[in-house]
């Protein structure tokens, strides 16, 4: 061989063989963060391929929820909340991240909030500041425009902040951020109910803004000084006048449902009043579906009274159907109307209008109303939580030993 061309090509660079491109996949754990009112709304989102399909699980710290039905493919993921009416749709871009949409439901209509995502599981900042102070503890708490009272229950661990707020209305459910400095930040979703708590910290007192998907620019005000003996009642009790209610409402399935049935002929019955789209529902039903199967053999009956957004009743029964399908209800549930004061008037007679949700009636074996129950605590309010399934037993067995 030429010496020539030996030492050319002894000279010339070593070129190796480009390895072939790997494919990003949608699988793995997210950043999530909506485009909404009050600013960015981060979530974790982790996303594994099953054995029965792909699985998904939204993660606002402590908790992990499960996604109702999850669709993968090589580039987009797609989750759906059939109880909440409620999508998430996203795409992967060549940059390895997301961009989509998640479409809700609200009393106003249909909200579409922009999402992007990115790889990792940091909330509002990947490295947060020093904190200012440990929040950990109860914290006496003042909202909105009307100054309500409530109760903010908070965990921090390093930077990171867990908790929730306690309101006459309900609980905010998992709430989850980081106080960076003195600047606290919350937020939480849950396939539909979004949320985004901004605070400053000052000595001893928060003080800041919430916005909820369709809040006005500056949010709701709130305020809150820490007390370590902090309590509210997260339901409250109301003892009518024993009226009888009279209605024949409709279930999914053509059924008309009326008290006046044998079915419900000396028993003591709980009505419980919500809508799919009240995420403090979902809380209640995941209580009430196994309490009422225990219990019915001894002579409470349950039915699930609905009121939903719109006008669109075949549309608010397919609602009802997949509520009552994600959480196994083994009772009734009817259709009731929109979550109006008109419309729960109309059903409920003396006992409306409902202003809060869910609202729980009991009636006794006589027919009568006996108590009210307004609100729920979920079990992000810990102590709250356990009293408020507490209070509906004793009640319920108080009213089981009562003869008709």
């Amino acid at each position: 061989m030429d010496i020539q061309l030996i030492r050319a090509a002894l000279a010339a660079p070593l070129v190796l063989a480009a390895a072939p491109a790997v494919a990003a996949s949608p699988y793995g754990t997210w950043r999530i963060a909506f485009d909404h009112p009050g600013g960015s709304v981060p979530f974790t989102l982790e996303v594994k391929p099953g054995k029965a399909g792909p699985v998904a699980w939204i993660v606002n710290p402590p908790e992990r929820l499960r996604v109702e039905q999850v669709a993968v493919t090589a580039d987009a993921i797609t989750l759906t909340f059939p109880s909440y009416n409620s999508h998430l749709d996203l795409k992967l871009s060549g940059d390895n991240a997301l961009k989509g949409t998640a479409t809700v439901i609200r009393s106003t209509g249909t909200v579409v909030l922009p999402a992007s995502g990115v790889r990792g599981a940091w909330r509002f900042s990947p490295q947060p500041v020093r904190p200012a102070a440990d929040l950990t503890g109860r914290w006496n708490v003042t909202y909105g425009d009307n100054k309500v009272r409530g109760l903010a229950i908070l965990k921090q661990v390093g930077a990171q902040v867990s908790g929730t707020v306690q309101l006459p209305s309900g609980d905010m459910r998992y709430l989850s951020g980081e106080l960076a400095g003195n600047q606290l930040k919350l937020s939480t979703f849950d396939g539909s109910f979004t949320n985004l708590w901004t605070a400053t910290l000052t000595g001893n007192t928060l003080s800041g803004a919430q916005w909820a998907a369709t809040s006005r620019p500056q949010g709701n005000p709130w305020s809150a000084s820490r007390e370590k003996a902090a309590t509210m009642e997260g339901v409250a009790v109301e003892k009518p006048g024993g009226e009888r209610l009279a209605f024949r409402l409709p279930t999914p399935d053509g059924q008309m449902i009326s008290l006046a049935d044998a079915r419900y002929k000396g028993k003591v019955v709980v009505i419980s009043i919500g809508g799919a789209w009240c995420p403090n529902c979902h809380d209640e039903a995941l209580f009430l579906g196994p309490y009422a199967a225990r219990r019915q053999k001894e002579g409470l009956e349950v039915i699930g009274m609905q009121y939903e957004y719109g006008t669109d009743q075949a549309r608010a029964m397919r609602q009802i159907t997949s509520f009552k399908a994600r959480y196994k209800l083994p009772y009734p549930m009817v259709y009731a109307g929109q979550p109006t004061p008109e419309d729960t008037k109309k059903v409920l007679g003396d006992v409306g209008p409902v202003k809060v949700y869910p609202t729980t009636i009991f009636i006794g074996r006589d027919g009568r109303v006996k108590e009210v129950h307004l609100g729920w605590s979920g079990p992000a309010t810990g102590a709250l939580n356990a009293k408020a399934k507490k209070d509906f037993d004793l009640t319920v067995s108080r009213l089981l030993k009562e003869r008709a």
